[in-house]
């Protein structure tokens, strides 16, 4: 007898609030934020795409991240990437956040900066 496997949701798509974007030491971006649908923080592969568009981030994994809101980052975000630089080996980073938020917003407002 053949039985029908359930549809497993993968958690492609994730809203994310309360976000910024971290750069290692190896030059690689990150986003860290609070998963809306799960309500805790989380912390993506490396990015690779920006769509200032509709505000979506892709990951290397394939993860497509819809950014809500900019700005009013949670100390759970922080406290999730610092345990993610621990557990990755991380020795530095820094907060490029702006350079996203400024794309975005030049966008959302119809400058030709992105052009």
């Amino acid at each position: 007898m053949f039985r029908q496997h359930p549809v497993v949701p993968t958690d492609q798509s994730i809203e994310l609030a309360g976000w910024l974007v971290m750069e290692t030491e190896l030059g690689e971006r990150h986003l860290v934020g609070i998963n809306l649908s799960r309500g805790s923080a989380r912390v993506s592969s490396a990015i690779e795409t920006l769509d200032a568009s509709t505000m979506q981030v892709t990951t290397q994994t394939g993860h497509v991240y819809s950014l809500r809101g900019i700005g009013n980052v949670p100390m759970e975000a922080y406290l999730a990437w610092g345990l993610w630089c621990r557990n990755h080996a991380v020795l530095g980073w820094r907060d490029v956040t702006e350079e996203y938020e400024t794309a975005m917003r030049a966008y959302l407002s119809g400058s030709d900066y992105l052009q």
